[in-house]
């Protein structure tokens, strides 16, 4: 026991190190790509969602965690941009028919991507690729709308910037911005009353590069092709159904945690291996047999007593009498006359009166059929006496 209390708090004293290092330790920034409007870190999109209400002023923007079918469903009929900012744009069949009747009603939705769905893709004639014209190591973004084409370019590293989109020929698309190698990085597709805005560069639109003063301006005027009404700000592709958050996922969202929650299982696993192999089973306790002889015979004597049947003791002590003499003495007591008791008296060393005394009891006790009190208490006398003087 002392040993595992001693490995106990040896453990729980490495394991509060463990957490106060860790908790001081300068955080390793989190290169994630994200494009969560919760995140902080470079490549979530907590900047731009804090920034919606002024680029579209006076407009309401709503964080959506439902599916993309069961929120256009929910829709009131009025008018909303429906903005997309992912790594990946995932859609099926039942929801590009849902998005598609709801942009042909007149309502509009941004997707910025580097991968978008096939089926998309084959509904609005486009393809996604990587840029194969670009050179040098950073590439310049630059729109092609007439009032925006005098803009200076904005620069971004090339690995950050280099996904295009190209344009199937029968495709109504326009295009809306390219980059400095002359591929198309921004289109507008009518559809219907409204129209779909797809960009390929979403990691312009990502903290690290909103707050670059440099680079914060491409972000504004991108989305201020999109009119001015309600933002509808999708976050279910990248956070889930509200209410799906669980308590491992918070832990595992979080390095010092998540170290903390596996350094705990892999400890207790090996407390649980180790221990079940070298600690032995408890061994019961034993007790002592007790010698329950005279309890017996208090129990036997006092159901005796409590009877009063006297001539049934003296019958037992007669028997237990006449069984020494045969062990001891070799003698057979099935007649119990004269010459039996001479042999008696020559063998045990006991006067011959005190053993004619005894036999003539003893005969006496056999042929009554009441025995008193006094009887039984002369008997034992007898029979004590006997024993007694033949022990010598």
């Amino acid at each position: 026991m002392k040993g595992y209390k001693a490995y106990a708090l040896g453990l729980g004293l490495l394991f509060a190190v463990f957490v106060v290092v860790e908790y001081y330790r300068p955080k390793p920034i989190d290169w994630r790509q994200t494009f969560s409007n919760k995140d902080k870190i470079p490549y979530g999109t907590y900047v731009l969602y804090e920034l919606l209400p002024d680029l579209f002023k006076n407009q309401p923007v709503t964080s959506v965690r439902l599916p993309l079918v069961n929120q256009v469903e929910n829709s009131t009929g009025q008018h909303v941009n429906y903005l997309f900012v992912n790594s990946n744009f995932q859609l099926d069949s039942l929801g590009l028919a849902s998005l598609l009747q709801f942009v042909e009603q007149g309502n509009d939705v941004f997707i910025s991507a580097h991968e978008f769905s096939p089926l998309l893709e084959d509904a609005l004639g486009f393809d996604a690729n990587f840029s194969k014209k670009a050179q040098n190591d950073s590439l310049g973004l630059v729109f092609t709308h007439p009032q925006l084409q005098k803009t200076k370019p904005v620069f971004y590293a090339r690995n950050k910037v280099n996904n295009t989109l190209s344009l199937d020929s029968a495709s109504k698309a326009m295009v809306l911005g390219k980059n400095t190698a002359g591929d198309t990085i921004f289109v507008q597709v009518p559809y219907g009353k409204g129209k779909f805005f797809l960009s390929s560069v979403p990691l312009a639109f990502a903290n690290y590069h909103v707050i670059d003063p440099a680079q914060t301006n491409y972000v504004a005027l991108a989305l201020s092709h999109l009119p001015v009404r309600p933002v509808w700000w999708d976050e279910y592709q990248k956070q889930g159904a509200e209410g799906s958050d669980s308590v491992f996922r918070v832990l595992l969202s979080h390095d010092a945690l998540a170290w903390a929650y596996y350094v705990a299982l892999g400890s207790l696993l090996l407390f649980v291996v180790f221990e079940s192999k070298r600690t032995q089973r408890i061994i019961p306790i034993l007790e002592k047999p007790r010698n329950t002889t005279l309890e017996f015979v208090r129990v036997i004597g006092s159901l005796y007593f409590n009877h009063r049947d006297h001539r049934v003791i003296a019958e037992k002590k007669i028997n237990y009498f006449l069984e020494y003499l045969r062990l001891h003495y070799y003698e057979s007591t099935s007649v119990l006359d004269q010459e039996l008791q001479d042999r008696v008296a020559h063998k045990s060393g006991v006067d011959s009166t005190d053993v004619a005394e005894l036999f003539r009891l003893i005969s006496h006790i056999r042929t009554s059929e009441k025995l008193e009190e006094k009887s039984l208490w002369q008997l034992n006398k007898m029979l004590e006496s006997f024993y007694r003087q033949a022990s010598r």
